[in-house]
């Protein structure tokens, strides 16, 4: 699927990058979109696919809060800056999901 292609008003289409797709077992997955519907709403249908680390990778377990180091974005824009897990989100939206990434080697 090309980028500038539009999803279906009624799907929402998630691609995990990283780790998170081992967790998950895939790499993209699409859901049917429902009025209302949230990330929070969104990361609890994605714990049905998932093994059961899925949830260790989404949340703190110490606060039950979305873990600080991960990125997730609707349509490019990261849910910190719109409304985190209470983001709502639109038919047709896509989210990515990504772990941080770190490594390489020093240059010199």
């Amino acid at each position: 699927m090309r980028l500038q292609e539009q999803l279906s008003p009624e799907v929402v289409r998630v691609i995990i990058v990283g780790y998170s797709s081992d967790v998950l077992d895939r790499k993209s997955l699409e859901f049917q979109f429902r009025p209302g519907m949230t990330m929070r709403d969104l990361f609890a249908e994605l714990s049905q696919f998932g093994r059961q680390g899925f949830e260790k990778a989404i949340y703190d377990p110490r606060t039950g809060r979305m873990n600080e180091y991960l990125a997730v974005f609707v349509n490019s824009r990261e849910i910190r800056s719109l409304d985190g897990l209470d983001t709502r989100l639109t038919g047709g939206d896509t989210v990515t999901i990504m772990p941080p990434m770190a490594g390489g080697s020093a240059i010199g």
